[in-house]
């Protein structure tokens, strides 16, 4: 049974038409809305699966609307109700990816032949859809590691015309075709136990290979040496013109379930199109391949074809030697608004023109914080600097986008001329003093680097540096050593129970501090309580 809804602002109009349908299909739901943001919401409450909408209404129109229902992943077939003088439009939605179209007044005879056009088509592709099933299941069944390793090696180094010979009469490909590839890029969920991982990435690697088959018979298969990258083969005969901007929207459609279904992160690449696909698989591969990981600039975007990034990549040589020294300067000259606009604009070369490949950029970006960190080089311990760069520059390369970089980037600049700032007024001392005097008196609370740090305004980063070179211990080695001494002293001068000594001098788990206290003093909070009893008893 179908749910079908109809989109109509003529109140009159929209009823005549769903009675029309309940007429023709007795069996089916039928839904109404008076607007395209109405319809909106509709689907998004319910599953529907053929939309009958006029095209001029208020609110959001019918063309607005397709637009916006086409980020749907489950597929529904739309049909126009235009009248003559707006025919164009529903060309235009046809374009869209419109089923169909109706011309005003609509006639019964016309609802039951675009309702028959439609089961039709709603059959054939259960039927393509199951073709592509048993397809899969029969290549669970028979593909070895002998099929992998020769269609790795077919998109990797290519393969002789014998091997593709057979490749071809295994999977039943064309001679012409794409190559796409789909990287899990993170994920939420628990990839633990093993056969859960194994069924979502097998089901992923379904449905990337049905969203391909759409042009034509296609192969999927794990990369051999990377099993989070996923790569699908589309292929069809050489007449075929095929669609990127179809391919891409179905492509968004795999991501979207990835993401909702399964909590999975995928990026995308398209290759180029290739005539003669046995032999120039691996180049369309290869664009793949390049294209995925610029989604590092266009963070907005989970598919990315070669075509669209080919003309803008700009490689990048390093010689930034005159940005290097006027960081070095603002910094010293403790100007933040100076800072902040000179990366700006550094970073914004960087892009003008085009992109460099994302590893030459995290490259550049790391040689340009190693040279500039020299300027704090002075004012902390040599262990500490070393320590510094060192989280700094994990911090960076770890960064999902380039807006992200610039972001931490110009955070890490602003840290480093707030601790010249520090060092300059020799504040250092008293603010470690706050910082213990702090401390000894809240350590009962739940107190964290940041809470300290927003106490004395400071940042975080700065109160852990200054703390660590004067106590020799970092901030959450002296809490514990301060509640530890805490406890010892209510071990001894009270009858407190050890978990509630735990509980008061800022323990949230009694067990923690077990652990603790035994890996400091080799003995249990309890057999402390003992001998010092004992001790007790043998001096009087």
């Amino acid at each position: 049974m179908s749910n079908i809804l109809v989109v109509d602002d003529e109140v009159i109009q929209r009823r005549v038409l769903a009675k029309m349908i309940r007429d023709a299909r007795p069996g089916c739901s039928v839904l109404e809305a008076k607007n395209g943001q109405e319809a909106l919401d509709v689907i998004r409450d319910g599953r529907i699966d053929i939309v009958f909408t006029d095209i001029k209404m208020p609110v959001l129109d019918g063309l607005a609307f397709i637009e916006k229902m086409n980020a749907s992943p489950h597929k529904i077939r739309v049909i126009i109700l235009s009248g003559y003088r707006y025919f164009e439009y529903a060309q235009k939605a046809i374009q869209l990816g419109a089923f169909d179209y109706l011309v005003k007044p609509v006639k019964e005879e016309s609802i039951c032949a675009v309702l028959d056009k439609v089961d039709h088509s709603i059959q054939q592709e259960t039927m393509h859809v199951l073709a592509h099933e048993q397809i899969r299941q029969q290549l669970d069944r028979t593909q070895t590691a002998y099929y992998e390793n020769l269609l790795t090696d077919w998109v990797t180094e290519g393969v002789s015309p014998s091997q593709y010979a057979e490749l071809r009469d295994q999977f039943a490909l064309e001679e012409a075709g794409i190559v796409v590839i789909a990287r899990i890029s993170s994920n939420r969920f628990l990839l633990k136990p093993m056969d859960k991982e194994s069924r979502v990435k097998n089901t992923l690697l379904s449905s990337l290979e049905v969203k391909a088959g759409l042009i034509g018979p296609s192969v999927s298969f794990f990369s051999r040496e990377d099993k989070r990258l996923l790569i699908a083969v589309a292929t069809s005969p050489r007449s075929y013109e095929v669609d990127h901007q179809t391919l891409a929207r179905e492509m968004e459609a795999c991501v979207l379930t990835a993401s909702e279904q399964f909590g999975i992160e995928l990026t995308i690449g398209i290759g180029e199109w290739r005539e003669d696909i046995g032999h120039e698989a691996r180049y369309s591969f290869k664009e793949a391949l390049t294209a995925a990981p610029f989604r590092y600039f266009l963070p907005d975007r989970a598919v990315i074809s070669y075509s669209e990034v080919r003309a803008r990549i700009q490689p990048l040589h390093y010689d930034y030697a005159r940005e290097e020294a006027q960081f070095k300067e603002a910094i010293r000259q403790n100007r933040n608004e100076l800072i902040l606009r000179q990366t700006d604009e550094w970073l914004d070369r960087i892009v003008a023109d085009g992109f460099p490949y994302p590893e030459q950029w995290q490259q550049a970006v790391l040689r340009m914080i190693s040279a500039v960190a020299g300027v704090v080089k002075d004012f902390v311990t040599n262990e500490v600097y070393k320590q510094m760069l060192s989280d700094t520059e994990a911090h960076l390369a770890e960064s999902p986008s380039f807006p992200v970089c610039r972001g931490r980037f110009q955070e890490v600049l602003l840290q480093w001329s707030e601790l010249l700032i520090m060092s300059r007024s020799k504040k250092r001392e008293s603010v470690v003093e706050a910082c213990i005097q702090y401390i000894d008196t809240h350590y009962m609370e739940d107190l964290s680097l940041d809470t300290v740090a927003a106490h004395l305004f400071f940042s975080p980063s700065s109160v852990s540096i200054m703390l660590k070179n004067h106590l020799g211990v970092t901030f959450s080695k002296y809490l514990s050593q301060v509640r530890i001494q805490k406890g010892i002293e209510l071990l001894q001068n009270s009858e407190m129970k050890v978990y509630e000594i735990a509980s008061k001098v800022g323990f949230k788990d009694d067990k923690y501090f077990y652990r603790v206290f035994k890996s400091r003093f080799g003995m249990t909070p309890d057999e402390y309580r003992r001998n010092q009893y004992l001790m007790h008893l043998s001096s009087d």
